[in-house]
């Protein structure tokens, strides 16, 4: 800008540049927060009716956590995965010949079904080992009518 010998400043192109009017500062500044007019909305595109609203497949998914992951996630399941260098391997708080069949190893069927680490492998390992147990079977018996769709949910 240039001075040229008045209080109104001028461009280089000699255009002068009038102040705005308090009026016109009111017009132009946003209305209050408390104004009584609803604050108007956006009218949608018309190509908006070509892209359809869609579910994005590699967004995170607002699914709940299943019964097997909540129970690990309190401590339910009496045994921790154990990282290794190049395997892991879980450790049991107690033997697994003494811990109660009747509803852990339902549990840990119903845990077949999880795909993210680590309950895929604990859920895997657990069922596993539970039924290399000596005398799983007289254990796991009773339990077929409970596992059967269990396990046919998680193939």
């Amino acid at each position: 800008f240039f001075v040229l010998g008045s209080n109104v400043p001028r461009m280089s192109s000699g255009i002068q540049i009038k102040p705005k009017t308090a009026v016109q500062k009111s017009k132009t500044s946003s209305p209050l927060p408390c104004s009584p007019e609803p604050p108007i909305k956006p009218q949608p595109k018309p190509s908006d009716k070509l892209n359809p609203k869609t579910i994005d497949p590699f967004g995170a998914h607002s699914r709940p956590p299943s019964a097997f992951a909540a129970m690990y996630a309190k401590g339910g399941i009496p045994c921790r995965l154990v990282h290794g260098s190049v395997k892991h391997r879980l450790q049991w708080e107690c033997l697994p010949e003494t811990v109660p069949f009747d509803p852990l190893l339902v549990t840990l069927a119903e845990g077949l079904r999880e795909t993210k680490h680590p309950y895929t492998f604990v859920s895997k390992e657990g069922f596993k080992e539970l039924l290399m147990v000596e005398g799983a079977a007289e254990k796991a018996i009773p339990l077929l009518p409970r596992l059967v769709p269990v396990l046919k949910a998680a193939l």
